[in-house]
């Protein structure tokens, strides 16, 4: 009898755990580039940390990207659903509204609730601004090795057999090839874009969305020559910068990189690898 109690108890315990409703943490939304606790930008791809988000991982296979994905039945920012790009029971990346921060607003508080078909987060509040930028990393922890690309060659910019399975080298000064920094975070892009999609035409065709706000991007400290600011056709919320070094840029292989929007908000410093 005891056994049959026992196996009934564990059993409840079982259900009552796979029951729970989702808890996001507080102060866990954030720029999924660089971590910051600065805030976060409309159109942006943000990390959602927590318990219970999910039942299992699951990635999105669409685009405009669902606003639902395996139990988790909406992720919303004062009440707007938010397209899904992965979730998973502790982290959920989602893409904040365009619309969380009301036009003219240079700031806005919203709710953030996570939904699944075990009920409702509380509410947690995170902090919107314009554009807070975020550089995505190779060891996506927001720091060391950019992702930034040389646009002639397409190689990350790192040293040479630095990244396991890919093929890198280091960016040449005198090449006056462009550097493009992968990143997010950048805010409102014109012209405008529906939550969710990304800039592929249903005819094939392509819509080049520049960023609103101009960044500024230094690389070793020096002023880079900016380019262009524009929303990754193919992607969804992800951003390109585009630069040419200036030919004082010092060399090496960890060369620190920065973007800054206004002067006010400024990415995670990261790095890449330089040569003459």
């Amino acid at each position: 009898m005891q056994t049959v109690q026992l196996v009934l108890g564990l059993t409840m315990m079982l259900s009552l755990a796979r029951a729970q409703a989702p808890i996001v943490n507080a102060g866990g939304v954030v720029n999924d580039g660089n971590y910051s606790s600065q805030g976060v930008a409309p159109g942006s791809i943000v990390a959602i940390f927590g318990t219970n988000l999910a039942s299992k991982v699951a990635i999105t296979d669409t685009i405009p990207i669902s606003t639902a994905l395996d139990t988790v039945t909406s992720v919303t920012f004062n009440g707007t659903p938010a397209g899904l790009y992965f979730v998973g029971p502790l982290h959920i990346n989602a893409q904040l509204p365009y619309e969380s921060l009301p036009s003219g607003s240079s700031s806005a508080t919203v709710n953030v609730i996570v939904t699944t078909n075990t009920g409702s987060s509380t509410a947690q509040t995170v902090n919107v601004l314009p554009a807070v930028p975020g550089i995505f990393t190779a060891n996506a922890s927001g720091l060391g090795q950019a992702i930034a690309t040389d646009n002639n060659t397409n190689l990350i910019a790192a040293d040479a057999g630095s990244i396991a399975g890919l093929t890198t080298a280091p960016i040449s000064i005198g090449s006056g090839h462009a550097l493009i920094i992968w990143c997010t975070g950048l805010g409102d892009v014109t012209p405008s874009i529906a939550d969710g999609a990304n800039s592929i035409n249903p005819d094939g065709t392509t819509t080049l969305r520049n960023t609103v706000l101009t960044p500024t991007v230094t690389v070793g400290g020096v002023a880079a020559k900016f380019v262009y600011s524009i929303l990754a056709p193919q992607y969804v919320s992800e951003y390109q910068v585009a630069v040419v070094l200036d030919p004082s840029t010092p060399t090496g292989n960890a060369e620190p990189v920065q973007i800054a929007i206004n002067g006010i908000t400024t990415s995670n410093q990261v790095t890449i690898a330089v040569a003459p």
